[in-house]
Formats: C-alpha cells, structure tokens, sequence
C-alpha cells in the first residue's frame, strides 16, 4: 500500500493509506500522514470552482471514509470575503460528505501570522489552506470488544 497523497496537479480518485508494521492482535493500525492543500479563489470572489470542488471531493471522500479524521481550513484576511470563502468550502463538504461540523474547523489567522505568510505566498488575500492533522485510527474488534 502507499501514502494516500492529494495534489492540485495529480488528485487522485481512490485514497490509499498505509499500513504500520505493528499489527495488535485485536486490530489494524492505520496512519495517515499530515495532508495539506492550498486552493486560490479568484480576486474577489468565493464562488468555488471545479477545480476547488475536485480537491474538496476528495477531502471529503476521506472524512466521509475515515471517522476519525478531521479538517482545518485556514485563511490569512479577516474581511467578509475571507468568511464567505472558509463557510463556502465548510458549508460544500459538510453537505457533500454529511460530515458534522465538529470534523472542520475553521481559523482566520492573527495579523502577525499574515506577514510571515505573505512573504511565501505571492497570492496570499486568494489562498485558503486545507490541512489535515496526522491520524492514527486502531480498528475495533468487536469480538474481543477491544481496540
């Protein structure tokens, strides 16, 4: 098996995971690894395209696959559009995937936060980033009723 990876240039339609060399006796450990995406409105607007929706799908396929995963989604202004923006891509997957919001977590970042990522990211007032934290899920037995 490999790493489940997402990328703007090569998505990828059925997510992978890896699997541990430690196996418990009464299940499977599974991680997946810290994902991180970045996608770029258009100037002015928070309209979410194919494209966005593309990525989204497949973050929203691993939420809805994987219980125990969750989203963070971050951008770097703190105008009206910047929360039409995080709500557009919370509000699509959550209906997409019926994830509960209490999976997707969303952050506008402090002022001091801003100038250290403007000077990364050209395009920084577009940019929102989609980062899910590293998971490890253990399986449940039910015949042991263990984990």
């Amino acid at each position: 098996m490999t790493i489940h990876s997402f990328s703007q240039t090569n998505p990828i339609s059925h997510p992978l995971i890896t699997e541990l060399n430690h196996y418990p006796e009464q299940g499977i450990l599974v991680a997946f690894p810290t994902h991180y995406d970045v996608i770029y409105f258009e100037n002015d607007s928070s309209q979410l395209t194919i494209n966005m929706k593309t990525i989204l799908n497949n973050i929203g396929y691993l939420l809805d696959t994987y219980k125990e995963t969750y989203l963070v989604i971050t951008l770097h202004t703190s105008d009206d559009l910047a929360y039409d923006r995080l709500y557009s891509m919370a509000d699509y997957i959550a209906m997409q995937f019926k994830i509960e919001q209490e999976r997707i977590q969303i952050i506008l970042t402090s002022q001091e936060e801003t100038k250290h990522y403007k000077q990364y990211e050209k395009n920084w007032k577009n940019s929102t980033e989609l980062i899910m934290p590293k998971t490890i899920i253990v399986t449940y037995d039910p015949e042991l009723d263990m984990y």
